[in-house]
């Protein structure tokens, strides 16, 4: 191998040294954020059951977890020269570019319609499933208690909810609907007691936060996968070449390319 060649083959492989640990720690920081955006929007998407907007989460924990796993990959591949390995790697790369890209994608084009949608789905949910289902009944409360608000456009949707048709109830909206909780509070509707303002506008102001934030990190970081593909193939070429020469007999005869071990 000749020192020129050599030269370049360190040069690519101080390059990818260099992505690898960039590529970590945004693999890392996925899915923090991944993680995080869940705890956050949980009670958001039980009340919602947007498959859209869960789609778009889970796909970028699964993207952060990928790339943490490729990048552990690189840390065995590019070091010890197995081209094997790299060539695995960078078609994890390509893969990893493309969910990325997707997500971004997704996330962009589903942040335009989740207003409409949670018009129509969040009002469905709460004159229909409060009290009737445990979970949504849950998440229901904890929305309006942690976004101070009531009903979906605004506290009257809560009369033509099944749950006020039980004459058994004396509430007039939900006890999470108070300022300050109490068994039974919602029985006293005046604006000293209870919230007025309906949870579609801060629900839906917290989701297209999220999905900015997923579509801007997602697509972001797809942009920096492509120097790794692009120093990963020229690696992998190097490598193929330098190991074909060395395998070239003097007399002319092509000796059979020796396989790594992976």
């Amino acid at each position: 191998m000749g020192s020129k060649e050599c030269c370049g083959i360190s040069f690519i492989k101080a390059v990818l040294h260099v992505f690898q640990f960039v590529f970590l720690i945004t693999g890392i920081a996925i899915c923090g954020i991944g993680i995080w955006i869940f705890l956050k929007t949980f009670h958001f998407m039980n009340v919602l059951d947007s498959t859209a907007y869960s789609s778009a989460i889970y796909l970028f924990l699964v993207t952060g977890c990928l790339v943490i796993l490729v990048a552990v990959i690189g840390c065995c591949a590019i070091p010890k020269h197995r081209t094997k390995l790299l060539f695995c790697y960078i078609l994890f790369l390509v893969l990893i570019f493309l969910m990325e890209a997707l997500v971004g994608i997704l996330s962009y084009i589903y942040q335009e319609n989740i207003e409409d949608e949670m018009e129509l789905k969040f009002n469905s949910t709460l004159l229909t499933t409060y009290n009737e289902s445990k979970d949504k009944t849950e998440s229901i409360d904890v929305i309006q208690q942690k976004m101070e608000c009531c009903g979906a456009g605004s506290y009257l949707d809560w009369k033509f909810s099944l749950w006020l048709q039980n004459e058994t109830i004396l509430n007039k909206v939900p006890d999470s609907c108070c300022k300050s909780i109490s068994y039974e509070c919602g029985r006293r509707d005046h604006p000293s007691n209870i919230y007025y303002a309906g949870c579609i506008e801060p629900v839906t102001s917290v989701m297209k936060t999220c999905l900015w934030m997923i579509c801007a990190v997602a697509l972001g970081l797809s942009l920096v996968q492509v120097f790794g593909i692009i120093f990963g193939i020229k690696l992998f070429l190097k490598l193929e070449s330098s190991e074909f020469e060395s395998n070239y007999s003097p007399n002319g005869n092509e000796n059979l390319l020796s396989e790594r071990q992976l």
